[in-house]
């Protein structure tokens, strides 16, 4: 996807926002339990400590994750949003349905089929939560390994392309 032409898809980090505000947040709890603590009870004072401390827990981590991550996300340029990526399995007979679906790009018709426990049929999706755009392929499981059942195709509004390597 990345090598689609005029850059459709790019890597991008994720934002720092959201993490730093947990943090933040968490700090603040904790900060409020140190100032406030002799006039609050022994269950607000513990319910402070456990929040704050979980918060800004799961801060920290997300931050450091985020910030020393090497890798970014999959990011679609022309919608600004990023891409989420969804393994969907179906029943082996469902198999020319998912690639009629595959074939028309229609991302919303894939998702409202049966869905099943066993990965006969594996397709492998990177979407657009609004599925403006998606990059789709099947793999049929036989003999121990999945196979493609389909070329990629990526959906990108009405224009459908398939993937060359």
């Amino acid at each position: 996807m990345y090598a689609l032409p005029g850059e459709v898809v790019v890597r991008r980090r994720k934002s720092l926002l959201i993490p730093a505000v947990l943090l933040v947040a968490g700090v603040a709890m904790l900060v409020l339990n140190n100032i406030y603590g002799a006039g609050l009870s022994n269950n607000m004072r513990s319910a402070l400590v456990f929040l704050g401390g979980a918060l800004a827990l799961a801060g920290m981590i997300t931050l450091a994750a985020r910030f020393f991550s090497a890798e970014g996300a999959p990011y679609y340029r022309a919608g600004r949003r990023y891409l989420r990526y969804d393994e969907l399995y179906f029943e082996r007979g469902l198999s020319a349905e998912v690639k009629e679906c595959i074939a028309r790009g229609d991302a919303g018709r894939l998702f409202s089929l049966p869905h099943a426990q066993v990965p006969a049929v594996a397709v492998a999706v990177y979407r657009t939560p609004d599925n403006r755009f998606a990059a789709m392929q099947a793999f049929e499981y036989t003999d121990l390994e999945y196979r493609p059942l389909t070329e990629l195709r990526i959906a990108d509004g009405q224009e459908l392309q398939t993937a060359k390597n």
